[in-house]
């Protein structure tokens, strides 16, 4: 219980940190050690934090669906509504009877998200099943903005009483309708199903629950009814929040336990016990009835039991495989948005999307990326947002876009590839992101205020980190104009964000494939010598 009140805390504040006080390091961590995440990472670019995985199975294997009652915030939160839904309604938390597994559902639903990773949809599919991501959903979505508008009505009040440096102001950052209906729907969904049937999202709808319940199978300990102990009094049932107890024939459903022991604790008869698999006791001829092929295989161990986890294991390495592969391939698949940086209205009526530094390509993002949103409350500068139908399809809906119409990339900032748990984004070294195009800027001098109107402008010029727009005089304007050189644009949208016209004057279009960008290197002056002559 601690441990699991310990890792919901740090998953909910990393999410929740609209000061940016939670170091980026731990909110890396804290998203690693979650299962789809790491094995994404895994798959992709082999670090110690993309172990997680590993460690998940073999104390799955050991110990049953730990993970799910410890290690996944969602799992959690089901819990703590479950338990809310409960007080309100004034009943006990977990008085639910033994239901069957709906099996048919649960396979077709994991198979369902092994097919689509094969066919390389498994970012469109895992954003809507990955546990984790949902969570991270919902708390960027939900619970940031809440606790942002809680903290300036604090800082309201401090004000009023004359303590305006007590809580500071922070901006509320709200999700467009498109981004905020669908983890509505689904925080919805859960909280009915976990009000009422405490763990049924995760042993019927979540495919990752599915897969360590089959695993959960064999797990070497596991919780066991002792027959001879058992009085029936149903203690054990009325805290099982997975209703996988079955008393009338005192057999539990492995691949639905998560784990919680709630049952060990709450019997007064030492009736139920966790004990290694080789101790558990056998039942007598009439109460060991075989009612699946499944048990019959674990009492005869027969080695189809390894052929099937191996095909699980190897199906789903094959599809992560070929993400890669699709991946690479797709790279290989850009375009420039803009070739001369000069009068194009079109371009900047519909710019293409730009996808965040450390992504590489439009394609390898939208494949591998599962929309948990940690990018989106972890960055400084509030450009990055989850997309609605911006990458033209629905698989990158939720995913990461930058928004130059609010914020800017700053040049030295590496935060979201930094905080990125399952490798959609590739950490980069300040060096390497300060010459990294994600995108290209567009003008339209006709919009722009020194050509329309005869203002003296030049803030995007003043605020280009790299040189890249500089004013210059062009045949036909009376004035300097802002020009771009496509040498040195990285596409980080300061131009867009300073530019005080409406509709924008200057637009950055994204990049299919990011690109490396030439250095501005400005010119030295050599340095007067003695033999040099001051006039």
């Amino acid at each position: 219980m601690i441990i699991a009140v310990l890792v919901f805390a740090l998953a909910l504040a990393a999410f929740i940190d609209f000061r940016d006080l939670f170091p980026n390091n731990l909110k890396h961590l804290v998203a690693s050690v979650q299962f789809v995440p790491s094995a994404f990472s895994f798959a992709t670019a082999f670090r110690v934090s993309a172990l997680a995985c590993l460690v998940v199975l073999m104390l799955t294997l050991a110990f049953g669906r730990v993970y799910c009652s410890v290690i996944c915030p969602l799992g959690i939160l089901q819990d703590a509504i479950a338990r809310i839904s409960a007080k309100i309604r004034r009943v006990p938390p977990y008085r639910l009877p033994f239901r069957k597994a709906r099996n048919a559902l649960r396979y077709a639903i994991l198979a369902a998200a092994i097919g689509a990773l094969a066919l390389g949809w498994g970012g469109l599919a895992l954003a809507w099943l990955d546990p984790y991501s949902n969570f991270g959903r919902i708390v960027s979505t939900f619970f940031r903005p809440s606790a942002a508008a809680i903290n300036n009505i604090a800082a309201s009040i401090t004000s009023a009483l004359g303590y305006s440096a007590a809580v500071p102001h922070v901006d509320v950052g709200l999700a467009t309708v498109g981004a905020l209906l669908p983890p509505l729907v689904i925080f919805m969904l859960i909280t009915l199903m976990a009000s009422l049937r405490g763990r049924l999202w995760c042993n019927t709808i979540c495919p990752l629950g599915t897969l360590l319940g089959l695993v959960s199978r064999y797990s070497f300990w596991r919780i066991d009814i002792d027959k001879d102990a058992c009085q029936k009094c149903a203690d054990c049932l009325h805290a099982c929040k997975a209703q996988c107890i079955d008393l009338r024939t005192s057999e539990i459903d492995f691949s639905r336990c998560v784990a919680c022991y709630d049952c060990i604790s709450v019997c007064g008869q030492g009736g139920v016990k966790y004990r290694r698999r080789g101790l558990v006791a056998k039942r007598p001829s009439e109460s060991s009835k075989i009612n699946t092929l499944d048990d019959a295989r674990i009492l005869a161990n027969i080695p189809a039991n390894s052929r099937r986890r191996g095909f699980i294991a190897v199906a789903a390495t094959g599809a992560l495989s070929v993400v890669l592969a699709r991946d690479a391939s797709a790279s290989d698949e850009g375009r420039r948005a803009n070739d001369s940086g000069i009068e194009r209205l079109e371009q900047l009526d519909n710019p293409d999307v730009v996808a965040p530094p450390g992504g590489f390509s439009t394609a390898r993002l939208l494949a591998q990326c599962t929309a948990c949103q940690l990018c989106v409350s972890a960055c400084p500068s509030h450009v990055i947002e989850p997309a609605v139908l911006q990458y033209g399809s629905l698989t990158g809906l939720l995913k990461p876009r930058l928004d130059f119409d609010k914020g800017f990339c700053n040049i030295n900032c590496t935060v979201c590839a930094d905080v990125c748990p399952d490798g959609a984004l590739t950490p980069l070294t300040p060096e390497a992101k300060q010459t990294t195009r994600i995108g290209l800027a567009c003008i339209a001098h006709s919009r722009c205020i020194i050509v329309k109107d005869g203002t003296a402008c030049g803030a995007c010029a003043e605020c280009c980190p790299t040189a890249a727009l500089q004013m210059k005089e062009i045949p036909n304007y009376p004035e300097p104009v802002p020009v771009v050189d496509t040498r040195y644009c990285i596409g980080c949208g300061a131009c867009q964000y300073a530019c005080p016209t409406q509709p924008k004057a200057i637009v950055v279009s994204g990049l299919a494939t990011h690109e490396k960008a030439e250095l501005f290197v400005q010119e030295q002056v050599k340095p007067a010598t003695t033999d040099d002559f001051a006039f």
